[in-house]
């Protein structure tokens, strides 16, 4: 009986850890930057190597994903 015992503890305990690891790549996978964000840090470098945006950081960004946008769209309509 013990082994028994054992042997449906140990599984419940993997199925349980099998379940909070496939939580953990899910939330993983999600904080991925996406291809958007890619595009965006790239125009954001481009960006910030110019004076211009130095006392503006939120035009900084609107700006960087206004780049990211329009290079999505003619990502998209290449394909």
């Amino acid at each position: 009986l013990s082994d028994w015992s054992s042997d449906v503890c140990s599984s419940d305990l993997t199925k349980q850890r099998i379940s909070e690891l496939e939580a953990e790549i899910a939330r993983l996978k999600a904080a991925q930057p996406t291809l958007r964000d890619q595009f965006a840090m790239a125009a954001l470098t481009g960006l910030l190597s110019d004076n211009e945006y130095d006392d503006e950081p939120d035009r900084v960004c609107e700006a960087s994903y206004s780049y990211a946008d329009l290079m999505m769209e003619a990502r998209n309509a290449k394909d």
